[in-house]
């Protein structure tokens, strides 16, 4: 007897861009005081580059200030640690031990060719993570010269230059340990503290329902995705997430939106079906958590503009939505009391929706406090085009 193949629920594209907005916290907006919940509800938010961190959550807040995040972070009520991908994210205090658990599962450092590429053993390695702990159990944020130092003096030399010469290389197991994350410094100085020790809390946390907890998160700020998409956002192997879509099998559903299926929430179709489609444009900065969580999927990001998107060397570029789609970029900068912003759409531009691009680009503004110069004009592109004043 055939087996029968589960239906695949249609999806009103538009809807769902909407959908999607709103779990982003882009349209509307979170109340003041919500950047540990819109860091939560977004699985975290990539800070490689802390100004673009900051963007990032000051857009997604109702008269969201820059300055904000920094003064969160001081305040311990969000954390800078190594995250999914092996890149920096900020993280809401309170649910650092969840992520600190669903991390535990993607050692990917814990592998022979990883060992032969860096010239180290496990032993080694272990060593090296007991040791970071131990170090900063007294609370005292180190700088990463000091932290190597006081390595070298208990593991030798070579320890000591590992630490003191990676791009965080040999930091990131500890801090997938929940052993290590970055203090609040003065200026640019970056110094590192134990978690548990910085937040003056900490909790355990299963790894096996963190890792549900993660994807179930990811899906209902992100979703549809394929299981090869979670992995490639999660930074892992697809086998790794098995487990917890086993778990969230009776929450999942299959839907498809333009052609393109993936795996949905069960319980947020109803909200999906309840949306307005949202026809206005919206700013959203480098590096930005849904640019970077849904990736390169055609039906967001245009191929043709991809590399305008997608930049050398690992950098994401401002982008404009419009629809739930990648429609433009942008570029700016803070001039006194100015924040200039150049835009470029792929497509062109009406008066009218120049009219609705220059309301959408003073959140970027409020959000530098300044008042906004709005121009168009080439972003990212080899064009030699004159800029144009709006």
């Amino acid at each position: 007897m055939a087996r029968s193949t589960p239906a695949v629920t249609a999806v009103d594209p538009a809807k769902l861009a909407a959908w999607r907005a709103r779990r982003q916290h882009i349209e509307p907006p979170a109340a003041k005081g919500q950047l540990e919940q819109v860091a939560t509800d977004l699985v975290g938010i990539q800070a490689q580059v802390p100004s673009s961190a900051a963007l990032s959550l000051a857009v997604r807040i109702r008269d969201g200030r820059v300055s904000d995040p920094p003064k969160a972070v001081a305040e311990r009520r969000l954390v800078r640690a190594w995250g999914q991908r092996g890149t920096l994210h900020l993280w809401a205090a309170d649910d650092f031990p969840l992520i600190v658990a669903a991390l535990g599962q993607r050692e990917t450092w814990r592998r022979p060719v990883w060992f032969r590429y860096f010239g180290v053993t496990e032993a080694e390695m272990e060593a090296l993570i007991e040791a970071v702990g131990d170090i900063l159990g007294d609370g005292r944020p180190r700088s990463r010269g000091e932290l190597a130092a006081e390595i070298g003096d208990r593991l030798g030399p070579k320890q000591a230059e590992n630490l003191g010469g990676s791009w965080g290389t040999y930091l990131k197991p500890a801090a997938m340990r929940g052993l290590l994350c970055q203090a609040a410094g003065e200026g640019n100085a970056v110094t590192f503290t134990r978690p548990d020790v910085w937040l003056g809390r900490w909790r355990t946390v299963d790894p096996n329902e963190a890792l549900v907890t993660v994807v179930r998160r990811y899906l209902r700020a992100y979703g549809p995705a394929s299981k090869q998409e979670i992995a490639r956002w999660w930074g892992n192997a697809v086998v790794t997430l098995k487990p917890a879509l086993t778990a969230l099998a009776d929450e999942l559903v299959e839907i498809e939106a333009s052609g393109v299926r993936g795996l949905f929430l069960r319980g947020e179709l109803e909200h999906v079906n309840a949306q307005r489609p949202d026809p206005e444009p919206r700013f959203l900065g480098p590096f930005d958590p849904l640019t970077v969580g849904i990736g390169r999927r055609d039906w967001f990001l245009p191929p043709a503009h991809t590399t305008r998107v997608s930049r050398t060397a690992g950098w994401i570029s401002p982008i404009v939505l419009l629809g739930g789609r990648v429609s433009g970029v942008w570029t700016g900068r803070t001039n006194g009391g100015t924040f200039e912003l150049t835009v470029d759409l792929f497509d062109g531009s009406s008066s009218d929706l120049k009219r609705r691009l220059a309301t959408a680009a003073e959140r970027v503004a409020s959000a530098h406090q300044a008042s906004l110069k709005l121009s168009y004009g080439p972003v990212y592109a080899t064009a030699s085009v004159p800029t144009e004043e709006a």
